[in-house]
């Protein structure tokens, strides 16, 4: 019986730290420049590796929520509670914005996001390219 409650408790805690990596999502396609659609391109990264894995689920579990309908409005234009003054996101400025920092493994914000894992390169130019397309909520 022990060996059994262990072993269910590993399985348990092997799903919850391997539930912030991505598993490989990409974008259907890169959008051309200027052509970015945050609930298109963004959003659904935020899904895969983010909010449903388990990771940024609420403002109480691990801030920002990055679940669809909130995350807009926590990242964008929101000074950083642990690197600020800069922002999550701002707008037009990809090297000055958090989000893309963790992303990239910048050292000055501390740990890559998400831990254990790491986006594709796909998905991180996306990103890039969204903030410096203006980050609209579009």
């Amino acid at each position: 019986m022990k060996t059994e409650v262990r072993s269910f408790f590993a399985a348990v805690s092997l799903t919850l730290s391997i539930g912030c990596v991505d598993m490989g999502s990409e974008p259907k396609t890169i959008p051309p420049q200027g052509a970015s659609s945050f609930a298109d391109d963004i959003q659904p990264i935020f899904n895969t590796s983010c909010a449903l894995s388990g990771c940024h689920v609420s403002r109480v579990s691990r801030p920002p929520d990055l679940r669809k309908g909130k995350s807009y409005s926590e990242i964008v234009n929101v000074e950083s509670p642990s690197f600020g003054p800069l922002k999550l996101v701002d707008p037009m400025k990809p090297d000055d914005s958090v989000l893309y920092l963790k992303i990239t493994g910048n050292s000055t914000t501390g740990s890559k996001m998400p831990p254990g894992g790491t986006l594709s390169d796909a998905n991180i130019s996306a990103i890039r390219a969204w903030i410096a397309e203006g980050a609209e909520n579009n």
